[in-house]
């Protein structure tokens, strides 16, 4: 256990029943509680419908750096056909100076499948299809703009402002074997979801990724990998299941619940995903609206692990 480190991922939604504001404040909770217990990172979702706490997750990070103190940070993910490329560059440059180099940042090709909040927030008409054709250009522009890849003298030669910011590591999350190459062309980590409903669960798409980071790069050393899946952690198999059916019953046709059971079953789980697609890191989204059963298996996994808590 000790190659495999555990993330967490909060999507901030509101369940039916629950106050937004209290939503937002869970989040700091748990924040505080993974970085007391050695979890890798925290991710943030970015997503534009009424029952989510926020929005884009930029504001979150700069919040949560100075709420933290060790745990990494990052946007799972920015829907980078929306932006502009200088804009993300600059803020995530920011992020990372603001929270001493623990932000990465995140990005993929989705859009909002709600075609009012996507012309809001593009100001076209355009179909999502024409806009998500939009993510390898601007993921190109994206990396010149981190990276101050222009000729001498231009005035993005020292990258995006802030100048003197630690450049961000960048994430390409994703679910197929597009978003794989891509990553491997960029030289950028690939996160691999498995708990959304268009996700073919493949291995075949992490090996593909080692692959092309090899062919790209000149080598797959740096080449990393993290798996996010969906988990249902209860003291009981009857207790989980049942929570299963519950938040299945209100994401199914857009998420599913990859792992239930007990702590163990579900450690057990964690490793034989981690074996299957040669990932390095595991990002679990917990799939429980009760804060305290969300806290109990967050800390049960984190000792069944036994994530590095010196710090």
């Amino acid at each position: 256990m000790s190659s495999l480190s555990l993330s967490l991922l909060d999507l901030g939604i509101i369940a039916p029943g629950q106050n937004g504001a209290e939503v937002l404040a869970q989040t700091f909770r748990m924040a505080k509680l993974a970085d007391q217990l050695g979890y890798e990172r925290l991710w943030l979702a970015e997503h534009h419908e009424a029952h989510f706490s926020w929005a884009a997750p930029e504001m979150m990070l700069a919040a949560l750096a100075q709420a933290t103190q060790r745990i990494g940070l990052g946007s799972a993910a920015v829907l980078l056909p929306l932006y502009s490329p200088l804009a993300v560059a600059e803020n995530y440059r920011g992020l990372s100076a603001l929270s001493g180099g623990r932000v990465v940042l995140g990005v993929c090709g989705g859009v909002p499948a709600d075609p009012v909040a996507l012309a809001a927030l593009t100001g076209t008409v355009e179909p999502p299809g024409i806009i998500t054709k939009q993510f390898a250009d601007k993921l190109a522009a994206l990396l010149r703009y981190l990276d101050g890849d222009f000729p001498e003298g231009h005035r993005f030669a020292h990258a995006a402002t802030p100048c003197f910011a630690e450049r961000p590591p960048l994430w390409i999350m994703g679910s197929g074997f597009g978003t794989a190459e891509l990553a491997a062309k960029s030289a950028a980590s690939y996160a691999y979801s498995l708990f959304h409903r268009a996700s073919t669960q493949d291995a075949a798409i992490t090996s593909a990724y080692k692959r092309h980071y090899g062919e790209y790069q000149g080598g797959a050393d740096k080449a990393k990998i993290a798996i996010a899946l969906s988990c249902v952690c209860a003291e009981t198999d009857d207790i989980a299941q049942a929570q299963k059916q519950q938040v299945e019953s209100w994401i199914g046709a857009t998420m599913r619940v990859n792992i239930s059971g007990t702590p163990a079953s579900c450690r057990d789980q964690i490793l034989a995903i981690q074996e299957r697609y040669d990932a390095e890191n595991i990002i679990i989204y917990h799939m429980w609206h009760l804060e305290e059963r969300k806290r109990a298996a967050i800390v049960a996994l984190a000792e069944l692990f036994q994530l590095q808590t010196e710090w």
